[in-house]
């Protein structure tokens, strides 16, 4: 039986179309015709009264999954519940394509609560890995991001790349003075308690000896990205801050620049033809929480390419309707940020990504109330995983 998606207005990668119907046939769309020529007989219908139609959102930068297996410092949770738990989340924000982006940090890092330990981002790896083969709400893939002074776990990834565990790699360094850490204050707040148990000469100390340690060769982070394209695993880096840096990470064979921190490193990434992820947060916050680029600015600009959810996935379709309702971006075009480029992104868009003939049915319904996205169905491969019926207020 096909499925038809009537009186919708249908997003495509460059226009708005109304007056058409979706059909879906075996979890692909199959076609998209003018209603009059659509026939519905013995068929699924939904009709969607003036809604907007548009691809499932994919989400390839996200650490939140952290919070559903360790809420509390010492309170870690099932994997498989949290994720279970954590899909039906993610579906009731349109996402149907997340990267799980959990940090691999080195023994001793300050911030290395148990779930960014290595033990446990393999394990976390290994279950989304089994999860593409089972019925799930939502696509689960697993972006590794990698911290370059994470020496000890230099094998392991290597492994977790030749086992098909990795989907997305990134590089990390988080070591103050550069990066996201640019601004030595901004570091100091980042701190347990806002750095406030520190003495300044505890502080300095601890920039010291960040400054002062080991980190991956050249050579090594180029074995690492030669390994994941052989796989067909995009690579990216992060926090990019200097040209310089950008340099490095062409001859890396890197694609992505994630949070570029200026503006000029940023537009100068998306000329050279990275893909640009700035996070959907930072525009609904009106920039960034650590003081650097401002989302909203660098889509002005020209300078971004994809939207992440980065810690709150609630974010992404709340960003493109403020892009297309109070920044008069077409919408195709904010929808793109978080459907067709990250799909690009991470060699995904022949599958997923737009709404096209022959592509899989990810897609959602939205009706946009007062400005603001109101999600009222959301298809994965054809099924409609969720539908949510708003009643009046008593």
């Amino acid at each position: 039986m096909k499925k038809v998606i009537k009186n919708g207005k249908l997003i495509l990668k460059d226009r708005v179309l109304e007056g058409y119907d979706l059909i879906i046939k075996e979890g692909k769309i199959q076609s998209i015709c003018p209603s009059e020529e659509s026939k519905t007989e013995d068929d699924c219908i939904y009709d969607v009264k003036g809604s907007y139609v548009m691809p499932g959102i994919i989400d390839i930068h996200s650490d939140m999954i952290e919070s559903y297996i360790q809420p509390r410092s010492t309170a870690v949770m099932d994997f498989e519940m949290g994720l279970k738990e954590a899909e039906k989340v993610l579906a009731g924000c349109g996402i149907t394509t997340m990267f799980h982006s959990i940090s691999m940090f080195r023994e001793g890092t300050w911030d290395v609560k148990e779930i960014r330990q290595a033990p446990q981002v393999k394990r976390l790896a290994e279950l989304v890995a089994r999860y593409r083969h089972e019925e799930r709400l939502i696509r689960h893939r697993y972006h590794l991001r990698y911290e370059i002074d994470n020496l000890a776990c230099y094998e392991q990834v290597k492994e977790m790349i030749q086992k098909g565990y990795v989907d997305l790699l990134s590089f990390m360094d988080h070591t103050p003075g550069q990066g996201q850490y640019k601004s030595l204050d901004i570091y100091r707040k980042h701190q347990p308690n806002e750095g406030r148990d520190m003495t300044e000469e505890e502080f300095a100390e601890l920039v010291k000896s960040e400054l002062e340690k080991e980190t991956s060769t050249f050579d090594q982070l180029k074995e690492l990205a030669e390994m994941a394209k052989e796989c067909g695993i995009s690579v990216a880096s992060h926090d990019d801050d200097t040209m310089d840096k950008l340099q490095i990470n062409k001859r890396l064979g890197v694609a992505i620049s994630e949070f570029p921190i200026t503006m000029e490193v940023a537009k100068t990434a998306k000329q050279q033809g990275f893909k640009t992820v700035v996070g959907a947060p930072n525009i609904l916050l009106g920039g960034s929480h650590s003081g650097n680029l401002s989302a909203l600015e660098a889509i002005r600009e020209g300078a971004a390419d994809v939207l992440v959810s980065d810690y709150y996935p609630q974010s992404l379709l709340q960003a493109v309707f403020q892009l297309f309702e109070t920044e008069g971006i077409p919408v195709w075009e904010a929808v793109g940020y978080v459907t067709l480029a990250p799909a690009e992104a991470v060699g995904l868009a022949d599958r997923i990504g737009s709404l096209e003939e022959g592509k899989e049915a990810d897609i959602l319904v939205v009706k946009s109330q007062g400005g603001r996205p109101c999600l009222e169905k959301v298809f994965v491969t054809g099924e409609c995983i969720m539908e949510c019926h708003y009643r009046k207020a008593d």
